[in-house]
């Protein structure tokens, strides 16, 4: 089982492999990327992968590449070793998260027997083209003769895509955007967040699909209640003040974030913090905070290919909802600590997104605070 998408991906595969697990057929999950460890990528059932099965299954792999004079990049060992782990694990399903695309995603070459799409946005247009149509055309390239496609967008251009690509090839599809994806039709999941629900939703629609029926009423409770992955609306309270880490990287995923962040907190005002990598499409992103956003920082995570605060600043002008321009800041966790100061005397949230490096370095800086006694909901 393959999901690709532009955003969502994540979310709606630990979901669909949740579901399978609770209507009693253990799933294996691959996720991508991680964010504070390597295990974050691989589920077995409904757990983790240890440490010392992560090394042993990955090990495996990098000898047989090497014995076999074989070169693979990192993300095809990766997603190599955990085939393998789930192989030996006995599992009745694994779940591969895309990592770009699918022409040439290395998940692609399990010749999965279902793909979801979760939807398409203008992302990685360097690799994947400049429309939504081409982006959709490489995302469904995985499909084959007998598979099955479960799309979740109802996106007009999207769903023609889809529809010529299924019959192409001759596989089947299953339009999952319809009233069974109606928050008020599944009330299980309304205490998520709008874009949470949809994924959630969608995994579950995927699991039924696969399984031939609706999943029970106890399984979407239960999915719904242990939805969360690393930086993907992950929600924290540092000093009293709520913090929600959020790595949408684009300008969909960002206006997914700040929709949940004003349907979860509605009516208090909002603490960027802010930070993306460049050849992001920085102005967008920056557009919709200057809407949402009641103050605004610009931060630089550790990773050589972040835009530079100042660069961002002279290009940009960001600018908050009051017309105040960005606060730069030398550091996240600098960045982090301002913001809940000054929401503190609001009564405010903060917010921290715009790249998963960003908030992988504000998860490190909230876990440290957890282990002084401060709440860190890590969502799982």
């Amino acid at each position: 089982m393959q999901v690709v998408g532009t955003n969502g991906k994540g979310t709606t595969a630990l979901s669909l492999a949740r579901a399978l697990g609770a209507e009693g057929h253990p799933a294996g999950a691959y996720l991508s990327p991680h964010l504070i460890s390597y295990t974050e990528r691989v589920r077995l059932g409904g757990r983790y992968a240890s440490e010392e099965e992560f090394a042993a299954g990955m090990g495996r792999a990098i000898r047989t590449a090497d014995e076999h004079g074989i070169s693979a990049s990192q993300f095809e060992l990766l997603t190599a070793g955990a085939l393998l782990m789930f192989a030996e694990a006995g599992l009745s399903w694994a779940v591969l998260e895309a990592g770009l695309g699918a022409r040439h995603d290395a998940t692609s070459a399990a010749g999965a027997e279902a793909v979801v799409l979760t939807n398409v946005a203008l992302d990685h247009t360097e690799y994947l083209g400049d429309t939504v149509e081409e982006i959709a055309a490489e995302k469904l390239a995985s499909l084959h003769s007998g598979s099955t496609l479960i799309l979740g967008s109802g996106d007009r251009t999207v769903v023609q895509a889809a529809r010529r690509a299924c019959e192409s090839v001759g596989a089947g599809l299953v339009e999952a955007w319809d009233s069974e994806l109606d928050p008020a039709e599944t009330p299980e999941l309304a205490s998520l967040a709008p874009y949470a629900r949809r994924n959630v939703a969608l995994g579950l629609r995927a699991a039924g699909t696969l399984l031939g029926h609706d999943v029970r009423s106890e399984t979407r409770r239960e999915v719904a209640a242990r939805t969360g992955l690393p930086g993907r609306f992950e929600r924290a309270e540092l000093r009293g003040v709520p913090v929600v880490v959020d790595g949408g990287h684009n300008p969909a995923g960002l206006a997914a974030a700040l929709d949940g962040v004003c349907s979860v907190y509605p009516g208090r005002p909002l603490g960027v913090v802010f930070a993306a990598l460049r050849g992001k499409d920085i102005p967008s992103m920056l557009a919709a905070l200057k809407d949402r956003a009641d103050s605004l920082r610009i931060v630089r995570p550790d990773n050589e290919r972040a835009a530079e605060p100042g660069w961002i600043q002279r290009e940009f002008g960001p600018r908050d909802s009051r017309g105040r321009g960005a606060e730069l800041e030398g550091d996240v966790g600098e960045a982090l600590e301002r913001a809940v100061a000054e929401m503190e005397e609001t009564g405010g949230v903060v917010l921290v997104t715009g790249s998963l490096y960003t908030a992988a370095e504000a998860l490190s800086r909230l876990r440290r605070s957890g282990e002084s006694g401060e709440r860190l909901d890590e969502g799982r």
